[in-house]
């Protein structure tokens, strides 16, 4: 009986902590021609948190197709480049 109520308890505490749990992601994207700029954002809570990333994923691959490369991946090259250029966004 005991083991029983242990096992409710802790499948409990872990519904309430998925229930509980939230997500915020936004990344940013960079045109390396144009300096054109587009963001992507997305949030949850509770089961939702977990869509926040595929979504995020889902609205960036459109504009990774037309050019666009994400702030955080550029190259230091790339960097250089558009900040020679004047393109480089302020964060």
């Amino acid at each position: 009986m005991m083991t029983n109520l242990n096992t409710f308890t802790l499948l409990f505490a872990l519904m309430l902590i998925t229930l509980a749990a939230c997500a915020s992601q936004t990344v940013k994207f960079i045109h390396l021609q144009s300096g054109a700029t587009a963001e992507c954002s997305a949030s949850g809570f509770g089961i939702g948190a977990s869509f926040s990333e595929g979504f995020v994923s889902g609205c960036g691959r459109p504009y990774e197709e037309r050019g666009y490369v994400r702030l955080d991946q550029l190259t230091p090259e790339q960097r250089a480049a558009l900040e020679q250029r004047g393109l480089m966004p302020k964060n």
